[in-house]
């Protein structure tokens, strides 16, 4: 089911022995954060439109707003971590040909609650400080709270 929202990239590249460095994970995090953008600007349009009719637009506004969040947070904490623990890695980590992995078996694939985990840690700015300030270990926040890492893959 998921493969039809992800890349054409081959599930079955190998890894490189290299792990991901900062920016090619910084352009995987802003990839994968165009559907959220693009699910925003929809929602915004929808309320827009209603807003212009008197008592409806007001309640439609508000209920919106609930359905606005929880389709924000089933994609931040429920379709990029099944992706991740399904395939190995979100639609911008597959796109920069980048897989998560757990620590030290890198043909492995982590499981959903170490990939929440790790969307947890992508939720705060300190997980790119991390991996900006541990360098060649290219570990960041998420990294060490899932107990995964970020490694290349051929293609």
């Amino acid at each position: 089911m998921l493969e039809a929202y992800l890349p054409p990239i081959p599930d079955d590249a190998v890894p490189t022995g290299q792990r991901g460095d900062l920016g090619e994970r910084l352009v995987a995090t802003l990839i994968d954060m165009v559907p959220a953008i693009v699910i925003a600007i929809a929602f915004w349009v929808i309320q827009m439109v209603l807003a212009f009719i008197p008592l409806l637009g007001c309640i439609a506004g508000c209920a919106l707003t609930l359905i606005h969040l929880a389709v924000q947070l089933a994609y931040m904490f429920y379709f990029i971590p099944l992706c991740v623990s399904k395939n190995g890695a979100s639609i911008g980590k597959k796109m920069q040909k980048l897989r998560v992995v757990p620590l030290g078996e890198p043909n492995g694939r982590i499981a959903i609650g170490p990939a929440i985990l790790r969307q947890l840690g992508n939720f705060f700015a300190l997980n790119l400080i991390v991996l900006a300030v541990k360098g060649d270990e290219r570990i960041s926040l998420s990294d060490m709270i899932a107990k995964s890492e970020v490694i290349k893959v051929d293609r």
